[in-house]
């Protein structure tokens, strides 16, 4: 995994009352937000925790705790959280959550499986459909072997594992942990209870912004969005072509230098 970019703090209500000033002081650049869950948005997402994200000066995301047990109600559920969304740009990805608590989780892990994927690429496919950068969040288990994540590779992944490092095998976005140390808590100043750190590996404001997602408009001189996914790969083919052109320069003044001599 490449190194990290940022960390940030994925919050609730059972977070309470927040110092977000303290957060950002204390070197975390982010947080993300639970907007709601089911059907349901939350008061505290825009009523209590964004407007005091936003006054601190802190990038920001959403999640989406779903409860759905068919494909449809993953896509109604989509729908409610890019209602609640509404005209806000957030500089993260919103992801999905699914979880073993969830009804789809009550299932059990040999059962369901292919039920749980579709209900995740019907939801994500619908944020993306709105214009939002959009990914799962979910444990490392539940990626291995209670979705098919190959199914979903096409999606941004926010593994969940509490451990001294993630070891998750596929591509990913964001690891959420508990600590440098194994078991540990996580704390944070400003937080007076316990709270999942994150650490993030993508330039997610730059990228969301590049492509015009979430809400910015495009930021290409060409007016045109970059579909999501390719930003990478053009920024890697334009560094190639960098590396290139820099490598031909430097042929021609060695034989110019060559003549001179």
């Amino acid at each position: 995994m490449a190194d990290v970019v940022a960390r940030g703090v994925d919050i609730s209500s059972h977070q309470g009352e927040i110092d977000f000033a303290k957060v950002r002081a204390a070197g975390y650049s982010y947080v993300i937000i639970k907007a709601g869950q089911g059907l349901r948005e939350f008061q505290t997402f825009r009523g209590k925790y964004l407007p005091a994200v936003l006054a601190a000066g802190l990038d920001w995301g959403a999640y989406w705790w779903s409860d759905a047990v068919t494909v449809d109600e993953a896509r109604r559920e989509a729908e409610v959280f890019v209602a609640a969304l509404g005209k806000l740009r957030p500089t993260y990805p919103v992801y999905m959550d699914q979880e073993y608590a969830s009804p789809c989780g009550q299932w059990g892990l040999n059962q369901g499986k292919q039920t749980r994927t579709d209900m995740a690429a019907a939801f994500l496919q619908t944020l993306e459909q709105a214009g939002y950068y959009a990914g799962l969040y979910a444990s490392k288990d539940w990626l291995e072997h209670w979705v098919n994540a190959d199914k979903l590779k096409n999606y941004d992944k926010w593994v969940a594992q509490y451990a001294a490092k993630c070891t998750y095998g596929g591509a990913y976005g964001m690891w959420q942990h508990h600590g440098d140390v194994p078991g540990f808590v996580g704390r944070c100043p400003g937080i007076s209870v316990p709270v999942d750190l994150n650490d993030c590996y993508r330039d997610y404001p730059a990228i969301i912004k590049a492509n015009g997602l979430n809400g910015w408009g495009a930021q290409e001189p060409s007016g045109e969005m970059v579909p999501r996914g390719e930003y990478e790969s053009m920024k890697a083919e334009r560094d190639a072509l960098q590396t290139k052109y820099d490598g031909l320069v430097a042929d021609i003044q060695a034989v110019i230098s060559k003549y001179r001599g």
